[in-house]
């Protein structure tokens, strides 16, 4: 009976896709790998299979052989075919029972095995006759876990504030296959943040773990209040005479509440007022959350009308503190 070539070990045609080979040898894999309590030896086949086939080079190459009248996949590798006995059925003639080691001697040691396959078109059988395809293959590099896979959420300012449930949908690259995904975003989520969903990612290629699915948040910027880590910066203007003479002004919280700031006599431009616990939930200490952090702008007038200026120009006539006492005998220090 006719051996298996490496498109029948995977169950494709000849003419799979990469992403179908790689699903069909995932299948297989979690099938047999040995410790899923699978057949070793069928897990060498199908290891040694796809150690080709994924390779765009070394599959190209044994689609060659292929044209020639097939050389059995499944005992490429391991001793370098060495003793074996392989069925070549060429244009020219037949070669059933034809013994590929007296041409090929030592390939799977490198000894002249190149050069006793440059009568096959310069074909190199110590590709698959040594090296990655030898002795143990895959499996003796043990199972590796699946690449990790990457993707970007969009969430409102309000939506990172509160925490929000997200549905979505990605690709496997491997395979093609859509997954789909309800994504928790805590509240206090931040710009940039890390969110990290095990085992899944892509699929490994020799039956190991999955890898992990790593969620980047994008946290749109609000026009009043500013992320800080878990701290909420705003800026609040007064007048100055609020400035001057002190008052109790309204100031609207994140959470849609109000709260009360009393501006003290004489304060300055940029002085800033912090209002503990009404800032966003810190994702890194679970109960706790960051203040506000309220900078107030004094704004000067620039249209005054005519009462506002006499009554300016009047107490600025009245007034005894120079602003500028100091300056000149700061400069010569």
């Amino acid at each position: 009976m006719p051996k298996k070539n490496f498109y029948d070990i995977l169950g494709v045609k000849r003419d799979a896709s990469d992403a179908e080979i790689k699903k069909a040898f995932r299948k297989l894999a979690q099938k047999h790998h040995p410790d899923a309590g699978g057949d070793e030896k069928k897990f060498k086949e199908i290891s040694e299979a796809y150690e080709t086939l994924s390779n765009p080079q070394k599959r190209k190459e044994y689609d060659q052989i292929l044209m020639f009248g097939g050389i059995p996949g499944a005992d490429f590798g391991g001793d370098g075919g060495r003793g074996r006995t392989y069925t070549y059925t060429n244009m020219g003639g037949d070669f059933s029972g034809f013994d590929f080691s007296d041409i090929f001697g030592g390939a799977a040691a490198g000894g002249g095995g190149a050069q006793g396959a440059q009568g096959f078109g310069g074909f190199d059988f110590s590709d698959l006759f040594g090296g990655a395809a030898g002795a143990g293959g895959a499996r003796s590099r043990g199972p590796v876990k699946g690449q990790d896979l990457s993707m970007s959420i969009n969430v409102t300012a309000k939506e990172a504030l509160d925490g929000v449930e997200q549905k979505i949908t990605y690709r496997i690259p491997s395979t093609g296959e859509n997954e789909s995904l309800t994504v928790k975003i805590p509240a206090g989520a931040v710009n940039g943040g890390k969110l990290r969903y095990k085992k899944r990612g892509e699929y490994s290629p020799n039956g190991g773990p999955r890898g992990d699915l790593v969620i980047t948040t994008n946290v749109a910027e609000h026009r009043l209040f500013k992320r800080d880590g878990a701290d909420i910066r705003m800026e609040v203007p007064i007048s100055m005479y609020e400035a001057a003479l002190g008052a109790t002004i309204d100031i609207p919280t994140p959470e849609g509440k109000t709260v009360r700031l009393k501006v003290p006599k004489g304060t300055q431009d940029g002085k800033v007022f912090r209002f503990k616990d009404l800032g966003a939930a810190n994702v890194k200490k679970k109960g706790t959350k960051g203040s506000l952090l309220v900078k107030v702008k004094v704004e000067v007038p620039k249209n005054l009308d005519k009462d506002e200026r006499d009554y300016l120009e009047k107490a600025q006539a009245a007034a005894v503190h120079d602003v500028r006492k100091n300056l000149q005998r700061d400069a010569l220090m």
